[in-house]
């Protein structure tokens, strides 16, 4: 026999590492003998680029990402740059790369301590998890034998990488924990000064707003915190695995209490724990929905030179098929509970799959759904529906990336509510970086990420539907919806022309609709196609802000707290942004603090001015009070005209209202924003006192000729009856508006309460007020028809507006209807 082998060796020739000519010499599986166009496309441009260190590659979902990774490591390594290193968000990915490599013919392990990794004879495939950690294989610190090396690293789906790193790089202790109890002692009187409720509620495990410490009382105390963390850091204990990347960082954290968990967060995450990764000699980002790649700064410590210069096909317009439905825009009066029946009724024919963001949103769904999956039931659920064969409506918590849904997988996707933050960090960050519109950036990147799931090629097709008042305002919000993909905002723009046809009709036609989609009628496909025509790719973006950030903390990390403090301020000078620039100047007051405290507390007013979501200073912040007297509807033509171009756009921010104003322990934060919104939108002076000033009631609505109503709001409470806390705290607040208002004003006390009755060791308020969940459901009907009169009729004329108030009851002095008395005491 001919020994072939030892003639290939024999001959010499170098192995290939232009990747067209390297994958043409892979022995390849049938249907892999060719790149696809954009495959071409996009590693042409990297090969011309090859030489830089950090490069982002942005294609559309279906594109073909992970063949382009697979390739550009094994060139990497036959050009001498190895060990390569490909990173996949989970373990369920990380099987379809292995299977994906076979198919090519690239020789794969899962161990990067084998010889076959460490000598370049095979790429690793790892998921994330394995790669950042607190005791992590690639870290200088490994105890037990030498760190892996990396020479090249392509991190697939890196927004989701992003997240797992940043919970990885970070400390969390469950509240029944007695770190937990030690660390609440020792930052209680810090906490009560920037809100004595807030506190509380964590205190007495309520739900509630996420707790900081104070950063000058993180910095005083730092000392009597380690030993309580330390001692949480031996085998078995909570903080075993992630102490060691975060140990050395502690001075540059932020703690943030919940009721469930304290975390321990570095300002940003020190990811040069991870020695190999910042070492490597290439680093690659795979992405597909990444509108602003700042967060590769920030959380990597990438290159914004080379980040800002993506590499893209020709055209951004290589994405499936998906018309996007979203039922409450087209029809405000739809209720959710038959838009449901009819998405069932669709799943009957085709896979249909719902994508919810936590496990109570799961209740609606339960009736409906012949599988529900979180966490590791995913993976089974994905392969039933992956099967061919047809498993019905499958509802999915909390699964907005890291996994495929190709082709009859799933036909009907629906993505029902905002994706919500979980960790006291995330909730706090989200409420920070969403103080103007609402919504922060994650939450859009996830919404996309959720959209994704259903169109695996460009070959592939679904209907997606977008259930909520707010998830739907996002998309046709301008603020937000220029931060979709440009194929996403192509897909947005032609829904809505869709929509604008179908305009106010019942579920049956848009269900209809929808099926036109699924029954490939000529006419939708055409059109589908023609909306993806010469769409420019995504550029890069990387804000100024993002670098300054990482390039402050690592100035931090070396002790040099004056270049933080000039890097950070240069940054807040010239951000046009106010919730940006709050932010920062929240970060540049925190560097301060550790030479200057008296500087860091002057800077950190600024950054409440600017955003109130930030830290309270030492000091406090001046309460501005509300006008005593004021028109009514004049307020309301002024707020409605400079806020409200279309009709649409007013009714859908009148549903995003409602959707808060609700009975519910998880968003009794998102409750009184809601209901501060409601207020001002029917012309009312309105505050939260409590949240902007930390003192003071929930809600302070001003209702003209002198006359409040200082609210409480309980609707986290489950009680029978109303509490001697929640009497006290109405009480505190009667006595703080004495305080700040004229004697003469008239302030009504008001709870927000399932209950009319208190407890015997209460002690009653004269003249209380209540809102009841059967009150607060008649004002939300109230609110909804003065919203859907105001779209007939226009918001211009101040007589007709005054009119619409009264009514709908809305006007000043009626508004005490959806209110009962106080009565009666409960032992």
């Amino acid at each position: 026999m001919v020994d072939f082998g030892a003639m290939l060796a024999n001959a010499g020739q170098p192995d290939p590492i232009e990747p067209r000519e390297l994958h043409g010499q892979l022995n390849k599986a049938q249907g892999y003998g060719k790149l696809w166009d954009v495959q071409g496309q996009v590693l042409s441009r990297w090969h011309e680029r090859r030489t830089e260190r950090d490069l982002v590659i942005k294609v559309n979902t279906g594109g073909g990402k992970t063949v382009d990774g697979l390739l550009i490591l094994q060139s990497y390594v036959n050009e001498g740059k190895g060990p390569g290193l490909y990173v996949a968000p989970n373990k369920h990915l990380v099987r379809q790369v292995i299977a994906e490599a076979a198919h090519l013919g690239i020789a794969v392990t899962a161990d990067v301590d084998s010889s076959q990794y460490l000598s370049s004879e095979a790429i690793a495939v790892i998921n994330v998890h394995e790669l950042v950690n607190g005791k992590t294989k690639f870290s200088d610190k490994r105890p037990t034998r030498p760190r892996a090396p990396i020479g090249a690293v392509v991190i697939d789906d890196a927004h989701a990488a992003i997240a797992t790193t940043r919970s990885q790089l970070a400390l969390s202790l469950p509240h029944v924990s007695d770190a937990y109890s030690k660390l609440l002692d020792l930052f209680a009187d810090d906490l009560r000064e920037q809100s004595v409720n807030g506190y509380l509620d964590v205190l007495e495990e309520r739900k509630g707003i996420p707790m900081r410490v104070p950063f000058w009382a993180w910095r005083e105390k730092l000392d009597r915190v380690i030993p309580i963390l330390r001692a949480e850091s031996r085998d078995g204990k909570p903080l075993f695995w992630s102490w060691p990347g975060v140990s050395e960082h502690l001075a540059l954290c932020r703690a943030v209490f919940s009721d469930r968990e304290v975390t321990i967060t570095p300002l940003c995450p020190p990811i040069e724990h991870v020695t190999s990764f910042v070492e490597a000699q290439h680093r690659v980002f795979l992405t597909a929905t990444l509108a602003d790649d700042s967060v590769l700064v920030t959380d990597f410590g990438a290159d914004p030179e080379s980040i800002v210069k993506p590499i893209t096909p020709v055209t951004a317009g290589d994405i499936g098929e998906r018309m996007i439905l979203a039922p409450q825009e087209i029809n405000p009066g739809l209720e959710p509970h038959e838009i449901r029946e009819h998405i069932w009724k669709l799943s009957q024919d085709h896979n249909t799959v719902v994508i919810v963001p936590s496990e109570r949103w799961v209740a609606p769904w339960s009736d409906y759904a012949a599988l529900v999956a979180m966490g590791d039931d995913v993976e089974a659920a994905v392969d039933k529906l992956r099967s061919g064969r047809h498993v019905g409506l499958v509802v999915l918590v909390n699964r907005y990336d890291g996994i495929d849904l190709p082709d009859g997988a799933c036909r009907v996707l629906v993505i029902d509510g905002l994706p919500e933050s979980f960790s006291p960090e995330e909730r706090l960050r989200s409420s920070m970086l969403s103080a103007g519109e609402g919504v922060d950036d994650r939450q859009v990147q996830r919404i996309e990420q959720g959209m994704g799931r259903g169109v695996r090629s460009n070959e592939d097709h679904c209907v997606v539907f977008l259930l909520g008042a707010r998830l739907a305002q996002l998309t046709v919000d301008p603020r937000t919806a220029s931060r979709f993909s440009p194929a996403t905002q192509a897909q947005l723009k032609l829904s809505r022309q869709v929509a604008a046809q179908i305009d106010k009709v019942p579920i049956e036609k848009i269900v209809s609709t929808a099926k036109q989609a699924l029954g490939r009628d000529d006419g939708w496909v055409k059109l589908a196609l023609q909306a993806l025509r010469n769409i420019a790719p995504l550029p890069g973006k990387v804000t100024s802000a993002a670098v300054a950030e990482r390039q402050s903390f690592e100035h931090a990390q070396r002790g040099d707290y004056q270049g933080a403090v000039r890097i950070i301020a240069e940054a807040a000078a010239s951000e046009s942004d106010r919730t940006t620039a709050g932010i920062l100047l929240e970060l540049q007051a925190t560097y301060a603090d550790a030479n200057d405290p008296v500087l860091g507390q002057q800077t950190l007013a600024q950054a409440r001015a600017k955003n109130t979501n930030v830290t309270k200073p030492r000091a406090g912040v001046t309460y501005v009070p509300l006008q005593a007297h004021s028109t009514q509807a004049r307020n309301c033509v002024e707020r409605l005209t400079a806020r409200f171009s279309t009709a649409a756009a007013l009714c859908l921010d009148v549903e995003a209202i409602i959707d808060d104003l609700v009975f519910d322990e998880l968003r009794t934060d998102q409750f009184e924003e809601a209901f501060r919104r409601a207020g001002d939108f029917i012309g009312l002076g309105s505050q939260r006192p409590e949240h902007d000033t930390g003192s003071g009631p929930d809600n302070l609505w001003a209702l003209g000729e002198n006359i409040f109503w200082v609210i409480e709001a309980k609707t986290g409470a489950k009680s029978s009856a109303i509490g001697k806390r929640d009497i006290g705290q109405l009480s505190t607040s009667m006595l703080w508006f004495g305080d700040r208002y004229d004697p003469e004003a008239t302030s009504v006390p008001v709870m927000v309460h399932r209950a009319v009755q208190i407890y015997s060791d209460a002690s009653p308020i004269v003249g209380m007020r209540v809102i009841t969940e059967q009150k607060l459901g008649e004002f939300v009907h109230a609110l909804r028809s003065f919203g859907q009169a105001l779209a007939s009729s226009g918001w211009s004329d101040a007589e007709v507006v005054g009119r619409l108030l009264d009514g709908h009851k809305l006007a000043a002095g009626q508004l005490g209807d959806f209110t009962v008395r106080q009565r009666g005491v409960r032992n």
